[in-house]
């Protein structure tokens, strides 16, 4: 089996895979060598990858290093698509893990994938696994902290999943409201309509922790999935595992 973990800017993702099948996933604030000592006991875990955003756990990577065959997603790791990307060394792991699902779950068709999380991010690949680049942009929260941060009288705003607020807002509240999340609405619409003119048929993939927030007009054309990194990540620990 295999064991994958995402230290992400906000949480920490692991899940366990049976090859391709999905069997295990947790969310944590962070996650100690303890709680993974506790995974690798209770399922038979042969090989692991980690791919972290964060300072590195030595303890945590030494742990998995002598328990199972473990590997460290970086700029050397095989990737099972060609990089075209300009600056390799400072490609996002995430991104890496995002292609590599797209590569295998969309063979021979041109994939757009979504990542609506601390950023959002927008990553190309082709039918022939060529990886171009993408977009990034600022998410969801890191909008409602910068108008409040970088403003003298706007008030920090939380938002929840269930809103859905009015384009028009009739408070300074609900204006804030309105103005980030009918923003990140329209630039993902209007983003998604010039990659469909771009490139025919191109398959798009929406994901990330703030993905279901939005009901999109083309959204009958778009494939959703919340565990899309980690079957990424999986397909590159496979890779790799081969190779």
């Amino acid at each position: 089996m295999n064991l994958v973990i995402d230290i992400g800017n906000t949480l920490v993702k692991l899940a366990v895979f049976n090859k391709n099948e999905l069997i295990f996933n947790k969310n944590y604030d962070s996650l100690t060598p303890l709680e993974v000592q506790e995974i690798l006991k209770r399922f038979n875990i042969v090989h692991s990858i980690i791919s972290n955003v964060r300072n590195t756990d030595i303890n945590l990577e030494n742990l998995l290093n002598t328990s199972t065959n473990f590997y460290q997603l970086n700029e050397q790791t095989l990737l099972p698509f060609q990089n075209l990307y300009a600056t390799p060394t400072t490609l996002g792991k995430d991104r890496m893990a995002l292609i590599a699902a797209a590569c295998n779950l969309f063979p021979q068709r041109n994939v757009l994938v979504v990542d609506m999380g601390t950023c959002i991010t927008y990553d190309v690949v082709t039918a022939d696994k060529k990886y171009l680049g993408g977009a990034i942009s600022p998410g969801l929260n890191m909008r409602f902290k910068a108008l409040n941060q970088f403003t003298g009288n706007l008030p920090l705003v939380e938002f929840t999943e269930n809103e859905k607020p009015n384009l028009i807002g009739d408070s300074t509240i609900n204006s804030i409201t309105s103005g980030v999340y009918n923003g990140v609405k329209t630039e993902l619409e209007g983003t998604i309509a010039s990659y469909n003119k771009q490139y025919e048929n191109i398959q798009v993939v929406l994901t990330g922790g703030n993905a279901e927030m939005f009901d999109l007009e083309s959204k009958n054309r778009i494939f959703a999935d919340k565990f899309f990194l980690l079957k990424g990540l999986n397909e590159i620990l496979e890779y790799n595992a081969k190779n």
